[in-house]
């Protein structure tokens, strides 16, 4: 799947059946990293600008995010909808 959203040169992903909780994986460069958007546990390397930025992207976009993630559970196709 193509990336959701793209923030300053983050890539934003979302993927279909992934496992709970509902989270966003990010990539940048060699950087990786997932991120819960309820408790906004990070995982994997990221560099604390990129962590701050997302953690902006999902104050913004939470509702946005969640029907996201509960369309993508089911299967069903997403595109870049995120602005």
């Amino acid at each position: 799947m193509g990336a959701i959203y793209i923030l300053e040169g983050l890539l934003v992903y979302l993927y279909g059946f992934d496992h709970n909780p509902p989270h966003i994986h990010v990539k940048h460069g060699g950087d990786e990293f997932t991120i819960t958007l309820k408790e906004r546990i990070v995982e994997g390397k990221a560099r604390s600008k990129h962590i701050k930025m997302i953690n902006d992207f999902i104050d913004t976009h939470e509702k946005e995010l969640y029907e996201l993630w509960d369309k993508a559970q089911r299967g069903e196709r997403i595109t870049k909808v995120l602005r």
